[in-house]
């Protein structure tokens, strides 16, 4: 479940290592070069370990493919001469820190940081006691940004389950 920030830049939510459910925070940028097309790759973000057990050098890339050949592949490694490996340079930095910071940039917000939240990671969770999904909190957080102040204050003052109600009804068209 990547995510492309805007320099590009493809991470896990929050500025995490891609590689499958690491949770370590994305610290090297890795670009495939390809020989033979001329369509650039978008860059990744990957930890440091992730780094150097995935990209090897081009003599342990063929002990490793030769010790697996016509068997199931094993472990995924890639020969580290066909990609270009990086620190991330000053704009890819702001982005990874911004990515970051958005745990505390929710919690700060209340119950419409909680439902941020619930969008940005794809997974339900409960927010006071009642129990929302993507879709859900996804139209309570278009109706949040598209209110004026006034209407924006009568909707959070609402219990939660009517919040989500309101939101599915107005934003989505929905009926309950």
């Amino acid at each position: 479940m990547r995510k492309t920030l805007k320099s590009g830049l493809q991470v896990n939510p929050l500025g995490r290592c891609s590689d499958s459910f690491c949770l370590e925070h994305a610290s090297v940028v890795v670009t495939f070069q390809s020989r033979h097309s001329t369509v650039a790759q978008e860059p990744v973000g990957y930890c440091g370990g992730h780094v150097e057990s995935r990209f090897v050098d081009d003599e342990t890339y063929e002990r490793h493919r030769e010790s697996w050949a016509g068997s199931v592949p094993g472990s995924r490694v890639s020969r580290r001469s066909d990609y270009e490996i990086r620190e991330p340079n000053e704009d890819e930095k702001a982005e990874l820190a911004w990515e970051r910071g958005a745990e505390d940039r929710w919690q700060a917000e209340g119950r419409i940081g909680e439902y941020r939240r619930i969008v940005e990671l794809h997974a339900a969770d409960t927010v006071d006691g009642v129990f929302v999904d993507a879709w859900t909190a996804g139209a309570c957080v278009a109706l949040h940004d598209a209110l004026s102040e006034k209407n924006r204050a009568r909707w959070l003052a609402m219990p939660t389950a009517m919040q989500c109600d309101v939101a599915i009804r107005l934003t989505m068209g929905g009926t309950t």
